[in-house]
């Protein structure tokens, strides 16, 4: 009975907050929290981040994110002269460099499902990323796009408010609302966000999750989305040749919602292998790990359990990622 109530509580809660998936390797995606963050790889790939959360409850918290990205190039403009008879090349004379801008589009799709409630959104990026010197680059990003929320009332268990054992028949404010306000929602999903970054460092910022567009218009459901930022600093140590270590630290919150801090500390081998640790303050910790495959491919795997109440009844969560670069 008390894991029903937890279920129960933590699904209400969740669609209510409307907070953000949560992944563990934000450090190989960071394009899923900010859109600017497209600009800190260069390389063109496609990419999958696929998590379960807190097995052993029935109906746990399934995340599939595919995205991918790409940098769009300028052509070059080859001058020929078929009349010319120079048969040696023409060095032109040295010009000062120029600060040129990197444009990156790509997109992602996210689906997640959580007991009775899921959704389904499709979002495209465009970064736009400027030099300020020889080893800082600025850049910032747009998301626009669209998500779909779904409520099952078949996957819902509600009892009955004045005793237990009898069928429900209604009194539960949450439950009917989201019955009287329909079973499903198309809102606009948009978002933007900066990055700062050098060879070294990083620091990130983005508001994003839908309340932009959608705080034009008046709310009508409890499917609307509200305001969400969240800010993210790195570092990487280098303590011997092919070797670093690698500290971030995530905020996040949701308007009106408790702020919510996440430590990661990775070690790069090589720069082949990684491996780490994860903790999110009083929600879980756990240890990721991964490698290049080849120069395209790479793959990745995180385990994290609970560190509160809900330790109880989870058996803890699971991730993999998957990235091929062209």
């Amino acid at each position: 009975m008390r894991q029903l109530y937890l279920i129960l509580f933590l699904g209400f809660g969740s669609l209510m907050a409307q907070q953000m998936p949560q992944f563990r390797q934000v450090n190989t995606s960071p394009s899923l929290y900010n859109p600017a963050g497209m600009a800190m790889n260069k390389q063109a790939s496609i990419s999958l981040l696929a998590r379960w959360q807190m097995l052993g409850f029935g109906n746990e918290p399934r995340t599939i994110a595919f995205f991918g990205q790409a940098m769009i190039k300028k052509k070059v403009k080859t001058v020929f002269n078929p009349g010319s008879r120079i048969q040696y090349p023409i060095e032109p004379l040295e010009k000062k460099k120029k600060r040129v801008f990197q444009q990156f589009v790509g997109g992602q799709a996210i689906s997640d499902n959580y007991g009775a409630f899921k959704f389904l959104e499709a979002n495209g990026n465009y970064a736009l990323c400027l030099p300020l010197n020889n080893q800082w680059k600025l850049s910032a990003g747009i998301r626009i796009g669209i998500r779909n929320n779904v409520f099952s009332p078949s996957q819902a268990s509600v009892l009955n408010v004045s005793n237990p054992q009898l069928p429900y028949g209604g009194g539960d404010a949450t439950y009917d609302g989201f019955l009287s306000s329909g079973l499903r929602s198309v809102s606009l999903s948009s978002g933007f966000g900066f990055t700062l970054f050098s060879k070294k460092m990083f620091f990130a910022g983005a508001l994003q999750h839908g309340g932009l567009l959608n705080s034009l218009g008046e709310q009508s459901s409890f499917f609307d989305q509200q305001f969400h930022w969240n800010t993210q600093i790195g570092y990487a140590i280098n303590i011997a040749n092919g070797l670093e270590v690698q500290p971030m630290i995530i905020l996040k919150q949701m308007h009106q919602g408790p702020i919510s801090l996440e430590t990661t500390l990775m070690t790069t081998i090589n720069y082949i292998f990684w491996a780490g640790i994860n903790y999110q303050h009083n929600a879980s910790a756990g240890i990721l790990a991964g490698m290049e495959v080849s120069d395209n491919l790479k793959i990745g795997y995180a385990f994290d359990f609970s560190t509160n109440r809900i330790n109880r009844f989870s058996n803890g969560g699971h991730e993999i990622y998957l990235s091929y670069g062209f």
